[in-house]
């Protein structure tokens, strides 16, 4: 029925606060406020349902995270009496009687959600927000009569881009940079009104220049029809000139035709083949540079790199790296140091991988004359390749550099050495005094060598040497020099300066003959104009003249040879100087006298032998004549039929072949001494003076003096003063310095010029090498000091090579010329580069000094002295070879250089004496 009144249902509670792990449930252990303690405790009757209890209801954020206390809306406890409460079926609630009307608290926290989001678009639109509906407080609001809360303020989160976003430290640093930014601004507003004032000075200038140069009037070409003769040559020269260019196009076009021709008509394997052969020829005569460690991870990459430096950009050149990996400890120069992820090894080079035994945590066997891992042994055979040495090799010379590549390969096939290479210049020796002049209109350089005795050399006199080439893969060509012998008469009160060329050699020990030199047609040249008998007979006297000169020096040249027969000299040669021999082998016969043959051989000696050994030894006359006569005839045999070769790719090659392995190179520094080690008496410390200051190397057992004896002494005496003064090694030491001090040498300047002026005045007598010698006989008076700066002794011979140029360099340029020992200066203008070098002359005193460092084993009849097998000396090591090693309290001290080897101061010595030097060392350490 519709007038029945439903029974009361009673009303749901609200559900309970949020739990929160280690708190109590709120409404626990709630102390009332102290607006309820003034409000009577509610009745309750029957019927009546908690609605609220005495729990709390707080309030939340957006992350669910309870608000304290004193921001909580405050809740109170509702005790409402439900009494006559009727729901009709329409959902209307009526309470004794009347309608009620009000709302849930959950319509009202949604109602309050709506009406601030219509304030928030009010605002936003510029209107005013609507007013509520009424103002009045609804039953359920709390009796305290405490104000409502303002509602917190939300803002709309905005995205910003990380570019746009500022940290506080980078915005304190932009405000710290502000006075230097205005700085910088004051600065270049400065330098722009410099710029501009300057801009405005030049333009000025160029004004004025321009304005004289209009009130000069250009001066009329009237040189024409002045020398008519000459001016028809100067066109004749022109027109062939143009008629030879175009002659070569046409050659070259032909050619170049022919070629596409017959590539066409090839098979394609055989065009293929060829295209392979060039290429691979191609790669082998482009120079290969020196590859650094860890070279490749310095590269600036070719995205930083203009296009044009990429097409001429040598990509085997060391670049820039920021550290310097030589000086590093060796377990630090590898890549990625310290990082977990490097490897231990980054190769086994190193590792002597075929042993099956041993290992990392085995036990290396101790194989016949091996030793244990405790006394420095291999881990895996107990064998001692793995001993290490560190040594030190002083020069860079071709001693030196074969020393250091002998001892990096002993490193791998048998025992590890750890060398290290002291060079005082910048680059190399060997290399150091080299010039390179850039080709016009070529993307290239022609370099140009100093050194002296620039790599030419015979298969017989320099066997250890082409040895040492084959090996390192070095290609050298067979190049027969020609020579001028020339006299140089300085200019008189009456005459000019001459010279004069006596004798031309066309070379290949003899097989080419000699040339009439065109002093001999002078007499011929004088007739011309007379009458042809008179001319005739001037040619037959110089014809004549010719043949007697030329059976005279035939005569002398196998005289020569057959004195230089190494079973037909004398015993006592070994103690003979060139001055002495001279005299000794003049022919003293009634018949030779009759002939003039003791005067032929006298100036067969003077004006041949004497400046031909000038220029080999690179010394004066003086020294020529107390050299010992022994090594000259050896050097006569030993170079007789032979051919002459030269070096295809220079110095460079050579120096970059030795030096491919070596790892610890250290350019400019000067080692200013060598001390001994107190702690450990058997080794020694290296102290070098470098543009970053004084560095010192300890460690080292031996010591290789590369360098020169003189250069050597003042190290050795350091030394010397570093041991105590009752250590056995002094004498040792001092015995060293004294030999050292009886070998001596010449000062020598080697100009790359383009003077001509230096050779012979007739061009037609000029030769590969042009040998000048002063004319002390039409000029007896001549001041024996140096002409210039640049110049030496007349005494010595001056020998003018004509270098010959490369294919790209252009055929109208000035040729070049290498000048060693100039007795006349060349002209300023022409000097391209000069060298000061000094070279080892050997003296009677310093060959009986060289038993120390090198002795003689023996040889055969046949031989010569330098043909025989030797070792070295007793000062040799300082002792290493006379005492055992471990009784030999100090390093060992070793020699080594063209000046430690029997025969002429010349490369092959530095190779032999570099050999034995290592293999003594490795012998000693084995």
């Amino acid at each position: 029925m519709s007038g029945t009144v439903r029974k009361q249902a009673p009303r749901l509670a609200r559900p309970a606060a949020r739990y929160w792990k280690g708190k109590a449930p709120k409404g626990v252990t709630e102390v009332p406020s102290d607006s309820d303690e003034d409000e009577e405790p509610a009745v309750e009757e029957e019927g009546d349902v908690l609605i609220g209890g005495e729990q709390d209801i707080v309030e939340e954020d957006d992350d669910g995270v309870p608000l304290p206390k004193d921001r909580a809306k405050s809740s109170k406890s509702m005790n409402v009496s439900l009494k006559d409460v009727n729901i009709s079926k329409d959902g209307k609630v009526t309470v004794a009687g009347r309608e009620e009307s009000g709302r849930t608290a959950m319509e009202e926290e949604e109602s309050e959600e709506d009406e601030t989001e219509d304030d928030e678009k009010s605002k936003i639109a510029g209107r005013p927000a609507p007013k509520a509906e009424s103002d009045e407080s609804s039953e359920y609001e709390s009796d305290s009569g405490e104000e409502e809360e303002t509602p917190k303020l939300l803002f709309r989160p905005v995205f910003v881009p990380k570019r746009g976003r500022a940290t506080i430290l980078e915005k304190e640093s932009i405000a710290q940079d502000t006075e230097e930014a205005l700085r910088k601004k004051e600065l270049e507003a400065e330098e722009r009104r410099k710029q501009s004032h300057d801009l405005v000075a030049e333009s000025i200038r160029r004004e004025l220049a321009e304005k004289e140069k209009d009130d000069i009037v250009p001066d009329v070409d009237d040189t024409d029809g002045l020398d008519p003769a000459a001016e028809f040559e100067a066109w004749r020269l022109r027109e062939l000139g143009r008629i030879k260019k175009e002659k070569e196009e046409e050659i070259r076009r032909e050619e170049e035709r022919e070629e596409i021709e017959r590539r066409r008509a090839m098979p394609e394997e055989q065009r293929l083949k060829e295209d392979l052969e060039k290429a691979q020829k191609s790669r082998d005569d482009k120079p290969k540079g020196q590859v650094k460690f860890l070279q490749k991870y310095w590269h600036k990459g070719a995205f930083h790199q203009d296009e044009e430096i990429l097409k001429r950009h040598d990509f085997t050149e060391a670049t820039e790296s920021t550290v310097d990996v030589s000086l590093l400890p060796q377990v630090m120069q590898v890549k990625n140091f310290g990082k977990r992820s490097r490897t231990k090894y980054t190769h086994l080079l190193d590792q002597d991988t075929s042993a099956k035994a041993g290992g990392f945590g085995g036990i290396g066997p101790v194989k016949a004359g091996g030793k244990s891992t405790d006394g420095g042994g291999c881990f895996l055979c107990g064998g001692p390749h793995l001993k290490k040495g560190l040594v030190a090799i002083v020069g860079s010379g071709l001693a030196g550099l074969t020393a250091t590549h002998m001892l990096e390969h002993r490193s791998k096939n048998g025992v590890e050495f750890e060398v290290h290479l002291f060079e005082k210049a910048a680059s190399l020796g060997m290399d150091s005094s080299s010039v390179s002049i850039p080709v016009p209109e070529q993307k290239c350089e022609w370099r140009i060598e100093c050194v002296l005795q620039p790599f030419s050399h015979y298969f017989r006199y320099y066997p250890q040497l082409i040895q040492l080439y084959k090996k390192l893969g070095v290609a050298f060509r067979q190049a027969d020099f020609s020579y001028s012998f020339s006299l140089f008469s300085p200019s008189t009160s009456t005459s000019s300066r001459k010279i004069t060329t006596t004798m031309i050699y066309n070379g290949a020990s003899g097989r080419e003959g000699i040339s009439m030199p065109s002093v001999m047609n002078e007499v011929y040249l004088q007739t011309k104009g007379k009458s042809m008998a008179i001319r005739t007979i001037a040619k037959v006297m110089a014809l004549a003249m010719f043949i007697l000169m030329t059976m005279q020096m035939m005569f002398n040249y196998l005289r020569l040879i057959l004195l230089s027969v190494p079973f037909l000299r004398p015993r006592r040669l070994e103690h003979l100087t060139f001055c002495e021999w001279t005299e000794n082998t003049i022919p003293t016969s009634v018949l030779a006298r009759l002939i003039g043959l003791d005067t032929s051989w006298k100036d067969f000696t003077k004006h041949v032998l004497i400046p031909l050994f000038s220029a080999v030894c690179t010394t004066s006359e003086t020294d020529v004549m107390d050299h010992p006569m022994e090594e000259f005839l050896d050097y006569v045999w030993l170079t007789f039929g032979t051919h002459h070769y030269v070096v295809v790719n220079g110095v460079s090659d050579v120096v970059s072949r030795l030096t491919s392995q070596t790892r610890n190179i250290h350019k400019s520094s000067t080692i200013s001494a060598i001390h001994a080690e107190v702690d450990s008496p058997g080794l020694a410390s290296v102290h070098c003076t470098t543009a970053e200051g004084t560095k010192v190397y300890t460690g080292f057992h031996h010591i290789i003096f590369g360098t020169q004896a003189n250069h050597a002494v003042p190290l050795l005496a350091s030394y010397l003063s570093s041991l105590p003064s009752k250590s056995p090694q002094r004498i040792l030491v001092e015995d060293q310095i004294r030999c050292l001090q009886a070998f001596q040498y010449r000062p020598t300047i080697v100009i790359n010029h383009t003077d001509g002026t230096l050779m012979p005045d007739t061009p037609k007598d000029r030769r590969d090498l042009n040998l000048i010698c002063l004319d002390t006989a039409s000029c007896p008076k001549f001041s024996k000091t140096a002409a210039g700066p640049n110049c030496v002794s007349p005494s010595y011979t001056m020998a003018t090579h004509v270098l010959p140029p490369p294919s790209a360099y252009p055929p109208h340029l000035p040729a070049i010329y290498q000048t060693t020992n100039p007795i006349l200066s060349p002209c300023e203008d022409s000097i391209l580069s000069v060298a000061r070098l000094e070279r080892a002359v050997l003296t009677i005193e310093a060959k009986n000094a060289l038993p120390g460092l090198y002795r003689e084993i023996g040889r055969k009849w046949w031989q010569c002295a330098v043909q025989g097998t030797g070792g070295l000396g007793p000062l040799q090591g300082a002792g290493k070879l006379s005492l055992v090693a471990e009784e030999t309290k100090g390093p060992g001290i070793w020699f080594c250089g063209s000046y430690a080897y029997p025969g002429i101061p010349l490369l092959e010595g530095c190779v032999v004496s570099a050999k034995n030097v290592v293999e003594a060392i490795v012998t000693l350490e084995l």
